[in-house]
């Protein structure tokens, strides 16, 4: 018989067990590697392998930490022969969901897909068919025999007390060193090796870093910089070979043809500008300029935080490709098409654009000199100012025969929300942000509550920067050939919801912002139908001539297209929501979040009738499922 008694004999069996599902999960999860690189990339190929090897070690290590203490204090045959095999079948069979989920959208299993297995309703859109149903239950049953016939088989092998375990060579003990060494060299190899190409940009290894679920890579730079004494380039000039992509962007580049118009394109983005902050109060001159301009007034940032709702903005897509774009450093079509031709760039900023990641993503490929970034002044009170003044300087001097792009964004109105003292028209307010601090104190219905003082204050102040600049058009006569656009990247909230600042949630003050399109001779209205930034890009090449079919390269419309879109999407780090007039779903594009499904309505309330809503919603959510992998191989 079995010495139950023995802690020793049980932590044998379970290291037995934990090995031989290891090795099962390495089987099931091999699919991912077909979407890695091959030989033709040598240094792709060994790091896809060391994480994939590295990556599942720990995803087994991780129930194996959970049936520890069981298998210590318990001294049960019944226990072995149940709760081992059950949480490992569980794992296996979370994990066989989650390769053919990647195999045919390039996503893993998230809130969106767990809200269509569960919710009613959902399977009418969902047609499996009888011979996939037969396989899936095929395959449970098969991987059911594996975790308890391998149990009961390796409890049985050794209760006989069969001479092949007695007269092994190398003891259990010995056997769990062999394994476990190596596997600790190889997880180290692995999170080491990111951290190093992490540091010096190298693509060919980072874009890698979702093909596994649940995969955290290692980021050392700061430890590589002070330690190492290591500099990290933060001004990359990236070569992007689509062959070896994880990425389908763009599906067909975009036409452009001899008649083309080639505007020049200003584009003003005013951190943390929510859809309230504009009107004769708070934004005199913007409020003026809207009046000869298009002003959207039911329009949505695509994202609640400045990386995901700028990369909308410029890339035209769902936010939650961010992460994928980031780690190949691929440029937007659009930017790539004006450099093509031989547009003039004059790219600023009150804050560094290493942070968000605007270097690496949508203006990775600017030329040299393009991007100032590193304004004069402490904050963005001062360098807002000088931002304006480097504009104007810019006007006099570009060269007058090519067409300009320039985008600045300001500053002044994040946290601690600046701005120079004759700006203070709202008070009382805080003479500083003391984030310990920060509590409701009646702020949802206080609209006098001294922070959100400050932020309209900061608001007001750079209401002024922007006259200035449009003035500085104006006066250079460039006011009938510029288009001209004033946003938000996203929204700013004062626990309005029970919120507070941004990248938190979807919430109107969080993700609906400002919109001003103004084009020359164009008639000036008021649009109050749904729109997001992910329109921009098309409606940029529409009015340039560009007749390529915007599906191609975007997930957005043309602003000037009349038809009325059932929903935009609108992205953090790890979830996004699907938003429409009725209501607001959010999800998440994380494994370990996959529960989440919240529906909203009202005043970003909890819906009661969340069930019914998400299956009424059901066709809409699919349509995302697709479009979420899109643009991925």
């Amino acid at each position: 018989m079995i010495n139950m008694n023995s802690s020793a004999h049980r932590i044998k069996y379970l290291f037995y067990f934990l090995t031989g599902n290891y090795i099962l999960s390495l089987l099931i999860a091999h699919e991912y590697l077909s979407f890695a690189p091959t030989w033709d990339d040598p240094l792709g190929w060994f790091y896809t392998r060391i994480a994939y090897l590295s990556h599942f070690a720990i995803l087994v290590f991780i129930p194996g930490i959970i049936l520890l203490p069981f298998t210590l204090f318990i001294r049960s045959r019944i226990q072995m022969r149940i709760l081992p095999p059950l949480i490992m079948y569980l794992y296996q069979i979370i994990l066989l969901v989650d390769v053919k989920i990647y195999s045919l959208f390039r996503f893993h299993f998230n809130g969106l897909v767990l809200n269509t297995l569960t919710t009613e309703g959902s399977w009418d859109s969902v047609k499996l068919g009888s011979k996939t149903i037969v396989t899936i239950a095929v395959v449970f049953l098969f991987l059911a025999l594996l975790e308890w016939g391998g149990m009961w088989g390796l409890l049985r092998f050794n209760s006989r007390k069969y001479v092949i375990i007695r007269q092994a060579h190398l003891s259990w003990r010995m056997g769990l060193i062999v394994l476990i060494v190596p596997l600790l060299i190889v997880i180290a190899t692995d999170k080491l090796l990111f951290a190093y190409a992490n540091f010096y940009e190298m693509t060919r290894i980072t874009r890698y870093q979702k093909l596994f679920p649940l995969y955290q890579p290692l980021f050392m730079d700061k430890t590589f910089e002070k330690y190492m004494g290591w500099k990290k380039d933060h001004s990359p000039v990236i070569t992007y070979h689509k062959g070896s992509s994880l990425l389908n962007y763009p599906l067909k580049e975009p036409e452009i043809g001899a008649n083309l118009k080639q505007w020049n394109f200003v584009w003003i983005i005013i951190e943390s500008w929510r859809f309230d902050m504009i009107n004769e109060e708070i934004t005199p001159n913007i409020a003026d300029f809207s009046r000869r301009a298009i002003l959207f007034d039911r329009h949505f940032s695509g994202g609640n935080a400045s990386r995901f709702g700028i990369f909308s903005l410029f890339y035209g897509i769902y936010g939650t490709y961010w992460h994928q774009f980031l780690a190949e450093r691929r440029s937007p079509v659009f930017m790539d098409t004006l450099m093509k031709l031989n547009y003039e760039f004059k790219i600023m900023s009150s804050t560094k654009l290493t942070y968000p990641e605007m270097r690496s993503t949508a203006f990775v490929n600017m030329p040299e000199g393009a991007i100032e970034d590193q304004l004069p002044g402490k904050a963005g009170d001062e360098r807002d100012i000088h931002m304006a003044e480097r504009f104007r300087e810019f006007l006099n001097n570009r060269n007058k025969g090519r067409p300009f792009f320039s985008f600045m964004f300001l500053d002044a109105p994040h946290a601690p929300y600046r701005y120079p003292g004759a700006f203070e028209k709202y008070t009382p307010v805080v003479d500083e942000v003391n984030y310990f601090q920060v509590k409701k104190n009646g702020a949802e219905v206080n609209r006098n509550y001294p922070l959100f003082n400050r932020y309209r204050n900061a608001i007001h102040f750079d209401d002024s920067v922007v006259g200035r600049i449009i003035k500085d058009v104006e006066d250079a006569h460039l006011l009938n050939n510029t288009i001209i656009v004033i946003t938000g990247d996203h929204g700013e909230e004062f626990f309005e919801t029970g919120y507070y600042g941004h990248n938190t949630t979807f919430s109107p003050y969080q993700a609906q912002v400002p919109f001003i399109l103004y084009v020359p001779d164009m008639k000036p209205r008021k649009i109050v139908r749904l729109t997001s930034h992910l329109d921009l890009v098309p409606t940029m090449f529409s009015l340039m001539g560009v007749r390529t079919d915007p599906a191609l390269y975007s997930q957005g419309r043309s602003l000037l297209d009349d038809t009325k879109r059932p929903y935009i999407v609108s992205s953090g780090w790890d979830t996004f929501a699907m938003i429409d007039d009725d209501v607001t779903i959010v999800l998440s594009t994380e494994s370990y979040n996959a529960g989440m499904a919240e529906v909203h309505a009202g005043n970003y309330e909890i819906a009661e009738n969340s069930k019914i809503v998400l299956k009424q919603k059901m066709g809409q959510l699919m349509e995302v499922t697709r479009n979420l992998g899109y643009f991925l191989r």
